[in-house]
Order: C-alpha cells, then sequence, then structure tokens
C-alpha cells in the first residue's frame, strides 16, 4: 500500500510528461535562453519574447510544420517544402507586381502551393512511389524552376536583380500587404504581438481541432498507426496519404505570403535553405512521432517556439562560431529523437523486470 503511494507521484509526473513534454521542454530551453541573455550582461524582457514568436523559424517554419505534422502522422516524410515557399514566393511575388491586386497575390501563393503539394501527393499516394524518392525530387525541382525563373523574367516583373523575386514597393497595395502579413503588429499596452503571430496561432487552433474532432484528422491518424487495418474499414488510404501532402502544399503557399510580405523578397539561390529540416525538427521538438500515427498537434506550436528558442541561444554565445551552428542544432534534434524512440523500449523494460519480480 505504502508503495503505491510512493509510486503515485512518479505516475502523475510520468503522465504530465507523455501528455505535455513539449511545454516543459520549452519552458526549460526558454529558461536556458534567458540565462543566456542574462550572462551577457543584458535584460531578458518582453522584447525577447516577442522575437521568437515573430521569428522567421516560428512563423514561416511552424506554418509548414503544421502540414508536415500531419504528413509525419501518416507515417511519411515530405523534404520539398523548402524549396516549393521558394517557387510559391516567387509566383506570389510576380502575380503581385503584375496585378497589384491583393486578392489575387494571395490566390496566387495558396493556388501554387496547393498544386505543388498535390504534384507530391498525386505521386506518392496513387503512382505508390516512396515518398523520400518523390519529395527529394522535387525538391531540386522546384528550386530550379525558380531559380530559372527569376533569371529568364524581365527586372520589371521579378522587381530586382536577375538573382532575386521582390515586391515592387511603388505599388499602392505594398503597404498594407506588407502591414497585415509581414511586418505589422498589433499594440496591447507596453507589448506588441505580430500579426502574422495570431494567423499562426489561429491556424494551429484550426488544425488541432481538426485532428481531434474529425473524422478526417482520425483517419490520419489511424493511416499512419495501421495502414492496413485502416484499409480494412473502408477507409481510403490513398485518399488520405495524397490530402495532406495537399494540405502541406496549402500550408506552403500561406508560409511564401509571409515570407514575401515579411522580408519584402526571395533569393532562390539562398532562401529557405535547410527549412524542410526545420520543419521536421518542429514537428519532432513537438513530440510528433517519427513513425507515424502518434503525436498531439498543438505541440508543433510549442516545437516551433523551442527551435528558434534554441536558434537564438546559439547566436546570443559570442564566442560560437557561425560554422558550428548547425552542429548544435542537428545534436538537439537527434537527442530528442532519441528519447523518442528508446524512452519507451526502456520503459517497458523496466516495466517489464518489475511485473516479473511482482509474480515472483
Amino acid at each position: 500500500m505504502e508503495a503505491k503511494k510512493r509510486n503515485k507521484p512518479l505516475k502523475i509526473a510520468g503522465s504530465l510528461w507523455k501528455k505535455y513534454s513539449f511545454v516543459l521542454v520549452f519552458i526549460l530551453i526558454l529558461v536556458v535562453y534567458a540565462i543566456t541573455i542574462s550572462s551577457n550582461g543584458n535584460t531578458f524582457n518582453w522584447g525577447h519574447i516577442s522575437g521568437i514568436l515573430s521569428s522567421q523559424n516560428t512563423v514561416i517554419v511552424g506554418t509548414m510544420a503544421l502540414g508536415m505534422g500531419f504528413v509525419i502522422i501518416t507515417g511519411q516524410i515530405d523534404l520539398s517544402v523548402g524549396s516549393a515557399l521558394v517557387l510559391c514566393s516567387g509566383v506570389t511575388v510576380v502575380v503581385f507586381n503584375i496585378t497589384n491586386n491583393i486578392f489575387l497575390t494571395i490566390l496566387a501563393a495558396l493556388g501554387s502551393g496547393l498544386i505543388l503539394g498535390s504534384i507530391n501527393g498525386v505521386l506518392v499516394a496513387y503512382a505508390k512511389m516512396p515518398p523520400f524518392i518523390v519529395t527529394l525530387g522535387t525538391m531540386l525541382i522546384y528550386r530550379s524552376l525558380a531559380l530559372s525563373q527569376v533569371r529568364a523574367i524581365s527586372p520589371d516583373i521579378t522587381g530586382s536583380s536577375s538573382s532575386q523575386f521582390a515586391l515592387l514597393s511603388d505599388n499602392s497595395s505594398y503597404n498594407f500587404l506588407r502591414m497585415v502579413f509581414g511586418t505589422g503588429s498589433l499594440k496591447i499596452g507596453a507589448f506588441s504581438i505580430p500579426y502574422v503571430t495570431f494567423l499562426f496561432v489561429a491556424m494551429v487552433i484550426i488544425f488541432v481541432y481538426i485532428s481531434k474532432n474529425t473524422k478526417y484528422g482520425k483517419s490520419v491518424y489511424a493511416t499512419g498507426s495501421n495502414e492496413k487495418a485502416t484499409h480494412l474499414v473502408g477507409i481510403k488510404v490513398q485518399r488520405v496519404k495524397f490530402s495532406v501532402f495537399a494540405l502541406t502544399g496549402l500550408l506552403v503557399g500561406v508560409a511564401s505570403l509571409i515570407q514575401v510580405c515579411k522580408i519584402g523578397n526571395i533569393t532562390p539561390a539562398s532562401s529557405a535553405q535547410a527549412y524542410e529540416m526545420y520543419a521536421i525538427a518542429a514537428v519532432v521538438l513537438g513530440g510528433i512521432n517519427m513513425m507515424g500515427g502518434r503525436g498531439n498537434v498543438v505541440g508543433i506550436l510549442f516545437g516551433a517556439l523551442s527551435y528558434t528558442t534554441i536558434n537564438f541561444i546559439i547566436v546570443s554565445i559570442p564566442s560560437l562560431s557561425a560554422d558550428i551552428q548547425n552542429t548544435f542544432q542537428g545534436l538537439v534534434l537527434l537527442l530528442v529523437i532519441l528519447v523518442q524512440t528508446a524512452g519507451p523500449a526502456i520503459k517497458e523494460k523496466f516495466t517489464g523486470r518489475r511485473k516479473v519480480v511482482t509474480q515472483l
């Protein structure tokens, strides 16, 4: 009886960790960031929090990570999101510079993203090609297309030299577009929260609802958990697989709109490099299992915040060379995956031994 009472706090702690580990991990990383800032002689304040909320890694990568989360839950992967972002951004800029129409610009961003994601979905779901190979191929194709077109299209349309797509600032809609989807923020007293942060949080809420309260969300988890059993109960697995790639493409379109409005331009040769890895990292830090079928979509929000904060910690260490920064990012990612894979095995081994002892 006493042993059960002693074990109760451990069981509660274990249950909380299992359900909300992504929140606890973010808090821990944020504390480390605060300590790092203080050690440099600065005061940790709301400006640092606002920087995390409005960062590219949080909003742009986080938006793509929502789609990536659904892809990974189904047991697949998408390596093309960074390149797709570049190509969608180029289309968005060109349409805006030609039409000076906000509605058509938004439609171009979402439509181009949906098309690129659907190409992946068709090849994976209906042609039954491996998602790793498909998205590796389209990763090369999408960036190459953007790079070739920025050199082929007139600078009067691309808005810049032969190496960039840039929004024309003399457009009458330029300031409005950049304010709403880029640099604008809502001031609440002494606090300032970017509009794009509200947009990102709204998307998180929508996708959490879809994952938890809709038949579609349950079919996504079921497909990743046991594809054969899911097919046998009447769920169209191929359609689900196609849909998560199309959905990811749509979110890449949203991210491309934020990218061009926040930065003002996109450089096909160098922009969004490794964004697919950052999106996967945000998903993993958010507690989504890489094997598929498990994970809480709300964790992606905290995963994006955590990964951004890790970047800020690395940048805030003066003695750390920029050449070695990706090493620390990679180590954090490997550590999180190790906890995901080794944790359950250790727990099973421990509980199995305890059961044997109890039986004896």
